[in-house]
C-alpha cells in the first residue's frame, strides 16, 4: 500500500492530465508503467488531444478501440466522434454507433525494444499505425504512439505521446489522454 501511495501520479484523473502543462505530462509518461494486454483488449477508450490546434482542425475528441486479430496479435483503431471540439466536459459519441465500418486510423500495438527508434519510453507500449493496417498514402500511417498506464494501480487511465514519422526524422505532435469508455462492439 506504500508503493501506492507514493508514486507520484497515484489517484490522477482524466480531468487533471486534461489540464497538466506539457513538462508535467513529460513527468507522467517516464512515471507510467506499461499497459497489459488485458487491460486494453476488448475496450474502447474516450480520447483528448488538448493541444488547441487539434480543437481547431476537429479531432479534440475522438475514441480508440483495441481488440486481438486473427493472429493473436494486439492491434486497434480511431473512431470519429459528434462535436469533436464539444470539450472534455461533454459526451463522447462515436460516429455511425462506433460500427466497425467507421473505424480508421488502425494501428499495431508493440513492446518498446531498446536500441530500435522508437525505445524512447521503454515503460510503454508503442501504437504504431505504419505497421501495413493503413495504406502508405493514408496520413494516418506516419503516427507512432507511445503509450503508458498513468497510475499502476488503475487500469483505466493512459497518456500518450503522439510523433509524426517522417521517414529520416520524427516529430512530436502532441499528448493525448485515454480514458475508459465501453466494451468495444464485435
Amino acid at each position: 500500500m506504500l508503493a501506492r501511495m507514493t508514486h507520484p501520479f497515484a489517484g490522477a484523473h482524466f480531468d487533471d492530465l486534461v489540464r497538466m502543462p506539457r513538462l508535467e505530462l513529460d513527468r507522467v509518461m517516464a512515471a507510467g508503467a506499461r499497459p497489459t494486454r488485458e487491460a486494453l483488449a476488448g475496450w474502447e477508450w474516450r480520447g483528448f488531444n488538448p493541444p488547441v490546434f487539434a480543437k481547431v482542425l476537429g479531432f479534440q475528441k475522438f475514441v480508440k478501440g483495441f481488440f486481438v486479430d486473427e493472429l493473436d496479435r494486439l492491434a486497434g483503431y480511431n473512431l470519429f466522434v459528434d462535436r469533436p471540439r464539444g470539450g472534455p466536459g461533454r459526451p463522447w459519441h462515436p460516429k455511425g454507433g462506433g460500427a466497425p465500418s467507421t473505424r480508421h486510423g488502425f494501428y499495431d500495438v508493440v513492446p518498446v525494444v531498446a536500441g530500435t527508434r522508437y525505445d524512447d519510453f521503454p515503460n510503454a507500449v508503442l501504437l504504431d499505425y505504419g505497421s501495413g493496417r493503413n495504406s502508405p498514402w493514408n496520413p494516418e500511417s506516419r503516427i507512432r504512439d507511445f503509450l503508458v498506464q498513468v497510475d499502476p494501480y488503475n487500469p483505466d487511465l493512459y497518456l500518450g505521446k503522439a510523433f509524426l514519422d517522417l521517414g529520416m526524422t520524427r516529430v512530436f505532435s502532441n499528448f493525448f489522454i485515454l480514458d475508459r469508455l465501453r466494451r468495444a462492439p464485435l
